[in-house]
């Protein structure tokens, strides 16, 4: 075996077994015969980076591709919408909680992160009401519905390059605020709202199907409206860790009433109520009185429960589509 076709077949390992199993060959000989027509370094990077790409949409495919294939790639796609979601909800809920405060009403309860906290510069949700606050909360919001309007338009491509831009912008802000501090507490917190901006970019890519626009528009506005009327007027001592932990605890059974069986749905929903309660767990251990009181663990044991449950029936219901 030449040394060129030996770089062409470690190369086709990129590609997943399944897919390679028929398509080696012709894949190494039309890498062979691109390198004989020539391009140098350049042409075998571009053809790196083609063999990347194949690979990730073989890993997330959704058509014809093994049912564990087509399962984890429309898990990754609704973890991506959903994830988005709750990424609109937050920012609602805070900008509704902050124009309440602008307002000049009154909050029966305040809650604060400890002094010196890494966190306590994210914690909008709890932070006095300002112009640049409410700014913020907007443009939190808005980062997570751009993506997702493009997206339901039909606009694919350009629902991924703003996912993208996104990510990037977030990140960049995230190293310039916190001077390249990598603290557990602090990725515990933002992971869980950059996770979904990059899921969309790998899960629709072009040979993956649109989501319904209709009901996902629904969705959007559902979520929103709702976010703002508890942010505005749902300050209460039943918010225990946060209105999240709720909306996780009452969508898993609402789930399981209405659901249709499906692993994906089942293992999707199963990873955005982990990453709500991880993000309330770390905004938890970041207060000045980080004591668990009753109505927290409920919450936790609730939400914790219903995720083995959702996993669970996952496993179940892919084990029934495979049978």
């Amino acid at each position: 075996m030449t040394a060129p076709e030996l770089q062409c077949r470690r190369m086709v390992r990129l590609l997943p077994c399944w897919y390679r199993a028929d398509r080696e060959e012709e894949l190494v000989g039309a890498l062979l015969d691109a390198r004989e027509a020539g391009g140098g370094r350049l042409a075998e990077a571009r053809e790196l980076l083609s063999m990347l790409g194949l690979g990730l949409r073989a890993r997330l495919a959704a058509g014809s591709a093994p049912a564990r294939v087509v399962a984890f790639g429309d898990t990754v796609r609704l973890v991506a919408l959903l994830g988005l979601l709750w990424g609109v909800m937050k920012g609602a809920l805070s900008l509704g909680h902050d124009l309440y405060d602008a307002l000049g009403f009154s909050r029966t309860s305040r809650l604060y992160a400890a002094p010196g906290s890494p966190v306590e510069a994210a914690m909008s949700l709890y932070a006095a009401q300002s112009a640049q606050q409410i700014w913020r909360d907007v443009a939190l919001a808005v980062a997570a519905v751009v993506p997702l309007a493009l997206l339901f338009a039909g606009r694919r491509r350009t629902a991924r390059a703003a996912a993208g831009i996104v990510l990037i912008a977030g990140f960049a802000a995230f190293l310039y605020q916190y001077s390249f501090s990598f603290s557990p507490d602090l990725l515990g917190y933002f992971i869980p709202q950059w996770l979904p901006l990059l899921l969309m970019i790998a899960g629709f890519h072009l040979s993956a199907p649109l989501p319904s626009a209709r009901k996902w528009w629904l969705a959007l506005l559902g979520v929103t409206a709702s976010a703002l009327y508890f942010g505005f007027f749902g300050e209460s001592e039943l918010r225990g860790l946060s209105w999240f932990a709720w909306a996780a605890a009452l969508v898993i059974p609402a789930y399981f009433a209405f659901r249709r069986r499906s692993p994906a749905w089942s293992f999707s929903l199963a990873a955005c109520c982990a990453l709500v309660l991880i993000q309330s767990l770390v905004l938890k251990a970041a207060m000045a009185a980080a004591d668990f009181e009753v109505l927290e663990l409920v919450q936790v044991s609730l939400v914790g429960a219903g995720i083995v449950a959702l996993i669970a029936s996952g496993i179940s219901d892919y084990r029934r589509h495979t049978a």
